[in-house]
């Protein structure tokens, strides 16, 4: 993970020098030469935001279909501060056959009440010592609405929300319906048949 943030920095940084160079040697007007370093410049915490799956922030994309919940941390809204509230996930991905898939990740949803409910009956269950299994039912995410009046929707509630509670540069909206999220015991992972 290191060597490719280094990777990605070192790239960077060399577009960067190249682009500096070539400023330097051509002929072009003064407008065109501030306008390109100040877009450089400017993509710089861009860059930086990107890189932030990388440097082991939560995920704020969709979760996986299937997998093994190993805790989570619910943090409320508070609308002192403006503040949405969130829930993250440490979750480890499970294939069809229930074996582990990759590392365990974390996962960053929106905070609702019935999240909070299904969450936290979960980890007192993982508390208690079960093996909890979470899965997405992908069918149940498609809507019965028009494309336009789901945007129209979104928008609405972008617009209604605090002042202070906007993403950050590089934040993505990812709407999560807590109806599709199920949780029960883990079964064990689907063994071959011994040969006879």
């Amino acid at each position: 993970m290191t060597m490719t943030i280094l990777t990605l920095t070192a790239a960077y940084a060399l577009v960067v020098s190249l682009l500096a160079y070539l400023l330097l040697l051509s002929r072009l007007h003064w407008v065109f030469k501030v306008l390109s370093t100040a877009a450089t410049i400017a993509l710089i915490p861009l860059t930086f935001n990107a890189v932030g799956e990388l440097r082991g922030m939560p995920s704020d994309g969709p979760i996986p279909p299937s997998f093994r919940m190993l805790w989570a941390e619910i943090v409320e809204p508070n609308q002192l501060q403006g503040e949405t509230g969130r829930v993250f996930l440490w979750l480890q991905q499970l294939d069809s056959d229930n074996y582990p898939v990759g590392q365990p990740r974390a996962y960053q949803l929106p905070y609702s009440d019935d999240l909070r409910l299904k969450i936290s009956q979960a980890m007192g269950e993982i508390a208690a010592g079960e093996a909890i299994q979470g899965t997405v039912d992908a069918e149940e995410t498609l809507p019965e609405a028009t494309a336009e009046a789901l945007a129209q929707e979104i928008e609405g509630e972008i617009a209604e929300g605090p002042p202070t509670g906007s993403p950050s540069v590089g934040q993505r909206f990812y709407m999560f319906d807590p109806s599709i999220l199920t949780f029960g015991s883990a079964p064990a992972p689907v063994t071959p048949e011994k040969p006879q």
